[in-house]
């Protein structure tokens, strides 16, 4: 099982989309790489993690030279389009998670899963909007990143909040990129094997640390 430790910060961090702060630079990187094979995509997608007593930071940074988004309402059907995602199991029941993504529109979608772990799962809009993200592009350079701040307060089933150093949650982060010429790639941290992310016997651990 892989494992990301996630190191605890004092202070908040600005959400602006801008990943050159110096609190991102305390944190882990990880690549993701093609969720079936395992192999590097062509897409390149970092990504990061911090925490303090209030918040879940993530980072994402997106190599990208085609950037296929439209949709800009709240909890549209992102997917269908260009995304980066993270799941989260704080629990660890493999049955219950939350499932986060956002778009290079800043489109943010954020549902509650339900996974019998034989290939049926029922989503639920989170009606309230209490996660910040924030995108920044830079389209000549053909990159996206991606800031958020998910609150603690949206994790009801969590042993403990906000977590204790040393707590283990099973986590899972990706990436949806559409490619003009519809060789779509989709990416993980830790690959399911199939093009399928709702694999939570694929998910990794985030240790508080």
């Amino acid at each position: 099982m892989k494992t990301y430790v996630c190191k605890k910060i004092n202070g908040k961090i600005k959400i602006d989309g801008n990943l050159d702060k110096p609190e991102w630079s305390q944190a882990q990187e990880v690549k993701l790489v093609d969720t079936v094979t395992g192999e590097t995509p062509m897409q390149e997608t970092g990504a990061r993690l911090l925490w303090n007593d209030e918040f879940l930071y993530v980072a994402f940074e997106c190599k990208d030279t085609y950037i296929n988004a439209t949709l800009t309402e709240y909890n549209s059907p992102i997917y269908n389009e260009e995304v980066v995602e993270i799941f989260l199991d704080d629990d660890r029941d493999l049955k219950t998670y939350i499932e986060i993504e956002v778009s290079p529109l800043n489109t943010l979608l954020h549902y509650a899963v339900h996974n019998n772990l034989q290939g049926a799962t029922l989503t639920f809009a989170r009606v309230g909007k209490t996660i910040e993200s924030a995108v920044r592009r830079n389209d000549e350079a053909g990159i996206w990143s991606v800031e958020m701040a998910i609150p603690f307060s949206e994790f009801v089933t969590a042993p403990n909040n906000p977590p204790k150093p040393g707590d283990r949650w099973l986590a899972n982060l990706y990436r949806i990129d559409r490619s003009e010429d519809g060789k779509d790639e989709y990416t993980a941290w830790s690959p399911t094997g199939k093009v399928q992310y709702h694999i939570p016997e694929a998910f990794g651990e985030l240790v508080f640390e």
